[in-house]
């Protein structure tokens, strides 16, 4: 008898839930007036809180009666607060004096843990969330208000709306949750800030990050918002944090938009806006975690025959793969950063060691993928034996970036006698002069090659004496000589001699 007087009371909730849902100010209702007092706010917070769910019992496998008839009426009432608070928007203010966006937030957290069950639920946590978002657009006292108390409160780092929204199972949900978490940081610096320097918002930050990283449809609307929110982040100088912690996360995503941010903001001005020597030794750290990660697999690998396994040495083929969608990223940003070579970043990319990389990585591939003059040459080496031409050695194929490095070895170098002789010194000179001839794997890397010997030679005699040194050794060596055990080199007067090699 309880339950069913329970149940009728709350269907008369839902009722009243429903008026309020249909005088709601709206466009297509101009007799409605679109400004709201503070009486019918605290009238519809009383709602909000009569038709507050219980917990979810986890242990329970019982299904709740009132939890759908709950459910809509407040959709409704979500409904009226998104209207309401769009159609004008002094009504944020004495929304939120009332508790509506308490009510709001409190729904959304609530609900998110039916939407499984009852899809009365997952509608909910929609709209809730849209009312939200139109709650505090255009409002910045709300803004940071919902981000501090978000961020800096929850019990949990999981337990924030903009963690729920986020890993909703509704994917209209998810873009609501990028709309309102947009909303809350765009031109607030302070928001994003908080968000970077919170683990509960850096846990936000991450998702963001996987979800650009992972969406491959450029002409989104999603990818496009999640893109907005990154450059926020990039923009307010906290990108070296997200980049930075020992954490095993996918990073590729945070890499992606700066290699997009990099590549629309042209100018040394406007690199030099994002681009901190922190986040230099950021990308660094990056770079050089990539490397590694082919160096153990390729090296522990040498004599495989078959990639058709789903580890590659000790590595899973997934490390591999994201290995090279960070290092796809970390070309082109250096690529394009060191283009008209800004003195101020040059010398982050010497002092944090990144030019000790490049080459290190140059040679790596240098190494792996070995230069192929012909197509027919390329034929002729390919494994016969049960192995798909077509994908032999499909994975090493895949790290096609000695182009890019030898781009980014010339645009350093060029800038100064110093970074001339730290290339020479590492060998990246010799690696340079090495990809002066055709590859088919390769077009123009002999062109790329030649600009980047320019620029490393340009000015500066001690490089200029190394390569006529390697050219006369490169004419003088003979394979004879070495069948022979001989090696030929230039003494010290700068002729020819020729020694046994021990």
């Amino acid at each position: 008898m309880e339950q069913n007087e329970s149940i009728e009371h709350v269907r008369q909730l839902r009722q009243e839930c429903a008026e309020y849902r249909q005088r709601s100010p709206h466009p297509s209702r101009p007799h409605i007036s679109a400004s709201v007092d503070l009486t019918t706010w605290l009238d519809v917070h009383r709602l909000f809180e009569s038709l507050k769910v219980s917990p979810v019992d986890i242990a329970s496998d019982v299904e709740d009666p009132l939890l759908a008839i709950q459910a809509e009426g407040l959709t409704d009432l979500c409904l009226y607060v998104r209207n309401a608070a769009a159609m004008d928007n002094t009504n944020q203010d004495v929304a939120s004096s009332a508790g509506i966006v308490s009510d709001v937030r409190r729904t959304i957290s609530d609900m998110v843990q039916h939407e499984i069950s009852c899809s009365e639920a997952m509608r909910c946590v929609t709209v809730s969330a849209q009312a939200l978002s139109n709650l505090v657009t255009g409002n910045r006292r709300l803004q940071q208000s919902l981000v501090e108390q978000e961020l800096t409160t929850s019990v949990s780092v999981f337990d924030t709306v903009f963690c729920y929204l986020l890993s909703s199972i509704c994917s209209q949900t998810n873009t609501a949750g990028l709309v309102l978490l947009l909303n809350c940081l765009k031109d607030n610096s302070d928001a994003t800030a908080l968000l970077c320097d919170t683990e509960a918002g850096r846990l936000i930050a991450n998702k963001v990050g996987v979800l650009f990283g992972d969406n491959e449809n450029d002409e989104s609307d999603t990818k496009s918002m999640l893109y907005v929110i990154l450059s926020q982040i990039i923009e307010c100088g906290k990108l070296d944090m997200l980049l930075g912690g020992e954490a095993e996360m996918p990073v590729y995503g945070y890499l992606d938009a700066l290699a997009v941010y990099c590549n629309e903001h042209s100018t040394d001005a406007e690199y030099e806006k994002v681009i901190s020597k922190g986040l230099i030794a950021a990308l660094t750290r990056v770079l050089s975690k990539s490397r590694a990660v082919l160096v153990d697999s390729w090296e522990d690998t040498a004599d495989a025959q078959s990639l058709e396994q789903d580890t590659i040495g000790n590595f899973d083929l997934e490390d591999v793969m994201d290995a090279h969608r960070c290092l796809t990223a970390i070309v082109s940003i250096l690529g394009t950063v060191t283009t008209d070579g800004s003195a101020g970043i040059i010398d982050w990319l010497l002092e944090c060691e990144t030019i000790h990389m490049v080459i290190a990585l140059l040679g790596l591939l240098s190494k792996h993928l070995p230069r192929i003059e012909t197509a027919q040459e390329r034929q002729h080496n390919l494994p016969t034996s049960g192995a798909d031409p077509d994908n032999a050695d499909s994975v090493k194929r895949l790290f096609m970036f000695k182009c890019d490095l030898i781009r980014i070895i010339g645009n350093i170098g060029h800038t100064s006698t110093a970074a001339q002789d730290l290339v020479r010194e590492l060998g990246g000179l010799s690696l340079v002069l090495n990809h002066m001839k055709i590859d088919d794997n390769h077009p123009f890397i002999k062109e790329y090659a030649i600009v980047a010997l320019k620029g490393l030679l340009h000015n500066n005699r001690a490089s200029q004496d190394f390569v006529r040194e390697m050219n006369v050794i490169e004419a003088a060596q003979n394979p004879e000589l070495a069948k022979a055990g001989l090696q030929a080199f230039v003494n010290d007067d700068g002729h020819v001699s020729v020694k046994r090699v021990v």
